[in-house]
């Protein structure tokens, strides 16, 4: 804008020196020729009441031409040029006008000289004609002759003009560039009034979708931010457009990961072709394991735009197929094991093939086993309802010294066959399913005896605190071997298979103590060493 006002005004100064230029020269050639003519018609005049036929010659005129011409056109006297030498002046215009009228004038230009003459003649008494002639210089000739001076003029006028146009353009643009849009406008000029109120109209507008925007991009972020699922996106090229915290992290990259490609993050080759895929426009969906987790991962083309990687975590469900398949495959296996015992049993004793002195043995053998049936099934239905965390069980203050007692007072013969001595102290009560409380000490203190030594002991202690009630079972047993101290909470997990099934044990004992533990939003800790013994820590607190 600034180039164009200062070349416009610099253009029209220009325009204008030249105009001036013409028109003066036109103006002072006009004044000129006037004032040449009106010299030369008094000069003439003046001549025409003193010229003779006797002095004529002797007239000498130092700024005008004398021709005396007779009415035939002859030239008499001429007092430039030798007048026998000229020719026939009859058909010169201002010559046949005078003869006719008494008076005639006219012009004659030459553009080699650039002059122009004006001649004017008047009849005399006896019939001649008298023609005075003056020479100027023709319009063109005067612009020939003013051209250096214009032109120094001119460029005088251009330079003061150069300066002055670059100021004027400075002062009409520097209101409009110190106009600040961050600010409430006003118009540096009336005629700016209109654009300045359209302006910050569409401000306004553009200010509130921004704001509009801001505000959905805002909530969209805090919501992916907040979701537990991974979410990435990517362009049709593959590079990334944003990622979630949860994404983020499952990857562990950082925001700044944005605009890179997203085989950068995703070094998997199946991930990146399901990724491609999903960039043609074809949807997908896998397993993906990655750092001890897994995900389902859903690939979704965006039409025009690029995909969509949603990562859903299945951890859990995942463990939990796993489990339920291997216990389905250990519940079966510990089931056949009896059954097939005392099927076995049976079949002897059917077929006469035991003797009468052994049958006793065998009957022991068959009562044995199915004891070990119903208290695998017993536990498993245990299982099974602490999984379905029924809500309609019975719930009472429950003093769990006593419960620990009961349970201690009924394995006694078990713990003199071990050489094992127990012993409960504390205090605590708990809002909680009197059963299960006997279940969870029946299966601590019971392997505190079974997996103990010959004259150990079993320590239960049971106290209140601000977090709930305090449970510690102690033994000096044989401990549990380092690898297997994480595993040993799991279904028909045992450490030593073959002392597990000779002390009746079903590998369910400690899976049972976990889950009622869950119930009642509590921790479980275990500390063992070999050949010392071993501690399990619980606190429970209010029933889930």
């Amino acid at each position: 804008m600034k180039k164009r006002i200062f070349s416009s005004m610099l253009t029209l100064i220009i325009i204008s020196l030249l105009a001036c230029s013409v028109v003066l020269c036109a103006v002072f050639y006009g004044q000129l020729s006037s004032s040449v003519q009106s010299e030369v018609r008094e000069r003439a005049s003046i001549l025409k009441e003193t010229v003779t036929n006797e002095n004529y010659e002797s007239l000498v005129l130092s700024d005008m031409r004398l021709t005396v011409v007779a009415p035939d056109g002859t030239v008499l006297y001429d007092d430039d040029q030798d007048a026998a030498a000229l020719p026939n002046h009859a058909d010169r215009e201002e010559i046949s006008e005078a003869l006719m009228s008494g008076i005639g004038e006219s012009r004659r230009f030459s553009d080699t000289l650039g002059q122009e003459t004006y001649y004017y003649a008047i009849r005399l008494g006896d019939g001649s004609i008298l023609r005075l002639a003056k020479t100027m210089s023709s319009i063109w000739g005067m612009f020939g002759e003013a051209i250096p001076i214009v032109s120094i003029v001119v460029l005088a006028m251009l330079a003061i003009g150069y300066f002055l146009a670059g100021s004027l353009t400075k002062r009409i643009v520097s209101p409009i560039n110190k106009v600040n849009l961050e600010e409430k406008l006003s118009a540096p000029y009336d005629e700016l009034v209109p654009f300045v109120q359209t302006i910050s109209q569409q401000r306004e507008r553009i200010s509130q979708q921004i704001s509009d925007l801001q505000n959905r991009s805002d909530t969209i972020a805090a919501i992916m931010d907040s979701m537990s699922e991974g979410i990435i996106l990517v362009d049709k090229q593959g590079a990334l457009l944003s990622i979630n915290k949860s994404a983020a992290d499952i990857f562990a990259v950082h925001d700044s990961v944005n605009g890179k490609n997203i085989l950068e993050i995703l070094r998997d080759v199946e991930l990146n072709e399901a990724m491609r895929s999903a960039l043609s426009g074809v949807r997908g969906e896998m397993n993906l394991t990655h750092s001890d987790k897994t995900y389902r991962a859903y690939f979704s083309p965006v039409t025009n735009s690029g995909a969509i990687i949603l990562f859903l975590d299945i951890t859990e469900k995942s463990m939990s197929e796993k489990l339920r398949r291997e216990f389905s495959a250990n519940v079966s296996h510990e089931l056949k094991t009896p059954l097939t015992t005392i099927y076995g049993n049976v079949e002897m004793l059917e077929n006469g093939m035991v003797k009468e002195a052994d049958t006793a043995g065998f009957y022991g053998k068959i009562k044995d086993e199915a004891a070990r049936l119903i208290t695998l099934i017993e536990d498993i239905i245990m299982l099974s309802q602490l999984d379905e965390n029924n809500n309609d069980i019975t719930t009472e203050n429950v003093d769990l010294v006593f419960v620990a007692g009961e349970v201690s007072r009924s394995l006694e013969s078990k713990a003199k066959n071990q050489g094992v001595y127990v012993t409960v102290s504390g205090s605590g009560i708990l809002f909680a399913n009197r059963s299960q409380m006997t279940e969870l000490f029946y299966n601590l203190i019971d392997n505190a005896i079974k997996y103990n030594k010959p004259g150990g002991s079993v320590t239960v202690e049971i106290s209140d605190t601000l977090d709930g009630v305090k449970i510690t079972v102690s033994d000096t047993g044989i401990g549990i071997p380092p690898e297997s101290q994480s595993r040993v909470f799991e279904r028909f997990y045992r450490v030593d298979k073959s002392r597990s099934k000779k002390t009746g044990g079903t590998g369910l004992g400690l899976a049972i103590v976990k889950h009622i533990v869950m119930a009642y939003n509590g921790t479980i800790e275990l500390r063992s060493d070999m050949d010392k013994g071993t501690s399990i820590n619980i606190l429970l607190g209010y029933m889930i």
